[in-house]
């Protein structure tokens, strides 16, 4: 079985939101899963606490940050196709600065969809996800942290990937089973 990491967006928890980028890194493909041609400094992002002042461990946004907890949480877990490029989150509503995130560019996209079991239709010529989306193990060839080729451009982990994120305690993060996926 397969998840979808995703930060969860389906509970309102008082967190503080990402809401904005400088252009270099928004000029970048984050879920392409390709390595990054340019080497990329130091970013400042944009935050929002509006909405309240809990930090979540993912915002998985146009340029997908994750807390450094989890970055090395998931290096322990045997994850090594990802980059990571420390970041700055400055709050606009207090001014403050936060540390202790990365940018992550998840190096590593394969065409693993089973279209026979999953739920699309065509859109300007390419499969458009509206459900569920089953993973093809023989596809996957053992790799336990990926985006795919076709889909909602999430990131993949594995069951044990998944299994070890269940049992921390992870702010704003949900692990959606790909074939409990329903269009958003």
């Amino acid at each position: 079985m397969f998840y979808f990491l995703r930060q969860n967006l389906f509970e309102h928890q008082n967190r503080v939101q990402l809401v904005g980028h400088k252009g270099e890194t928004g000029a970048l493909s984050w879920i392409d899963g390709h390595k990054f041609s340019v080497s990329l400094k130091s970013q400042t992002l944009m935050i929002d606490s509006k909405n309240g002042n809990n930090f979540p461990d993912f915002f998985d946004s146009t340029v997908p940050v994750m807390s450094n907890r989890l970055i090395v949480f998931l290096v322990n877990l045997g994850v090594d196709n990802m980059d990571t490029y420390p970041v700055v989150l400055h709050n606009n509503v207090t001014g403050e600065d936060v540390l202790g995130y990365s940018a992550i560019n998840v190096i590593g996209c394969i065409d693993a969809i089973k279209r026979e079991n999953s739920q699309y239709h065509f859109r300007f010529g390419k499969p458009y996800f509206t459900g569920a989306i089953a993973i093809d193990d023989f596809k996957v060839r053992g790799s336990s942290f990926f985006r795919t080729l076709y889909g909602p451009g999430f990131i993949v982990v594995s069951e044990n990937i998944a299994d070890a994120l269940q049992k921390e305690s992870w702010s704003g993060l949900l692990l959606q089973p790909t074939e409990n996926y329903e269009g958003v």
